[in-house]
C-alpha cells in the first residue's frame, strides 16, 4: 500500500539511505562512494521529508520502499520536457532484507497510477551514470533511456521515462 511519509519517517528514511550505500558497495557499484558530498545530501534528503516529498510501500505494517516525488531537474531535461506533465521521482531504495521481493517495483506502479490519474503523461528519473544494473532495472521495468548528460560534478545524469496512459497496466511486482 502507498502511504505518504513525514518527519517521523526521519530516521527511517536516512537509515535506508545509509543501508543503500553498504548494499551497493557490495554489489561493486561506484553509486554514492564518489563525487557526493555526504552532509549536503543528506540536507537534501531533510529537506526532501520536511516538504513531504516521500512515499513509501508499507507491506504488513512496515515500510519497504521509499521514493521521493520531486520536480524534475531542469539541468537535466530540456525546457519543453520539464514542461510536460509528469512525476518526478528521486531516491528510489528499497529497505534491508527486502530487495528481490518486487516492493520497488510495487512502489513504482502506484507512484505512476497516481500520475496517470492525475493525468501525467510521464513517470520519470535520472540516475547514477555508471550503474549500468540500475538502468537495466529500470529497463525491465518498462522505462526507456531517454539520454545520459554529462554534467560537471553530476555523478547521476542517465535520464530514464516510461510512459504512463489510459489503459497502462503495470507489469509485475508485489501488490
Amino acid at each position: 500500500m502507498l502511504v505518504k511519509l513525514d518527519q517521523t519517517h526521519r530516521e527511517l528514511v536516512h537509515r535506508i539511505r545509509s543501508h543503500a550505500e553498504g548494499w551497493l558497495a557490495d554489489k561493486g557499484t561506484d553509486q554514492y562512494r564518489r563525487g557526493v558530498n555526504p552532509e549536503a545530501v543528506r540536507r537534501s534528503i531533510d529537506h526532501q521529508i520536511d516538504t513531504g516529498a516521500f512515499v513509501g510501500w508499507c507491506v504488513d505494517g512496515q515500510i519497504v520502499a521509499i521514493v521521493a516525488l520531486i520536480e524534475a531537474d531542469a539541468e537535466l531535461w530540456t525546457p519543453q520536457e520539464v514542461k510536460e506533465p509528469q512525476t518526478y521521482i528521486s531516491r528510489l531504495l528499497v529497505a534491508e532484507h527486502q530487495h528481490g521481493k518486487g516492493y520497488g517495483a510495487a512502489l513504482l506502479d502506484a507512484v505512476g497510477e497516481q500520475g496517470r490519474e492525475r493525468g501525467d503523461r510521464w513517470i520519470r528519473l535520472n540516475c547514477w551514470t555508471t550503474n549500468t544494473r540500475l538502468h537495466a532495472y529500470y529497463e525491465a521495468h518498462g522505462f526507456e533511456h531517454v539520454r545520459t548528460v554529462d554534467i560537471p560534478g553530476r555523478m547521476s545524469g542517465a535520464l530514464f521515462q516510461r510512459a504512463l496512459r489510459t489503459g497502462y497496466s503495470p507489469r509485475g511486482g508485489a501488490r
